[in-house]
């Protein structure tokens, strides 16, 4: 089965399900061998580079945009809708009112996510204790936000 050449911004999953991000195709200054550079998705970091050949021994299948995209939805898949809504919310007024409809479903989890959030950090303590402590800094926020031009 012949195969088309990578390309930049193209996306690659390996044997071990790893995905990488084709950077460019090089050609070896000695050898004039072609060669494939890469980083791996979750280390983009990390740069590779590879002849071309063996790089397509390991690419198992080209992963297209949409399964992407699902991997994303998936990861998101064991998050509460309620802090992502918290995540999301641009105000701290509106970040308060999301935060008290939680009062009743809230977990230290969602609390420590919350509180990492807002570059901060809140004591082991009953949960009523830590609702109040993020409750009373989203205040504070709120209070201080500006929203009128200086």
């Amino acid at each position: 089965m012949i195969r088309d050449i990578p390309v930049k911004g193209e996306r690659y999953k390996d044997i071990l399900g790893e995905v990488f991000e084709i950077i460019a195709i090089a050609r070896h200054t000695e050898n004039y061998e072609e060669l494939v550079v890469y980083s791996p998705v979750e280390e983009p970091s990390k740069v590779v580079a590879s002849p071309l050949p063996i790089f397509m021994k390991q690419a198992l299948e080209k992963v297209k945009e949409q399964d992407t995209k699902e991997e994303i939805s998936d990861d998101l898949a064991g998050v509460s809708p309620m802090l992502l809504e918290f995540l999301d919310a641009e105000t701290y007024e509106e970040k308060l009112a999301v935060f008290d409809r939680m009062k009743n479903s809230i977990t230290d989890d969602i609390i420590d996510s919350i509180a990492v959030s807002l570059d901060t950090e809140v004591e082991k303590a009953p949960i009523e204790e830590r609702y109040r402590q993020i409750r009373e800094i989203l205040l504070m926020q709120e209070k201080y936000e500006t929203t009128r031009l200086r």
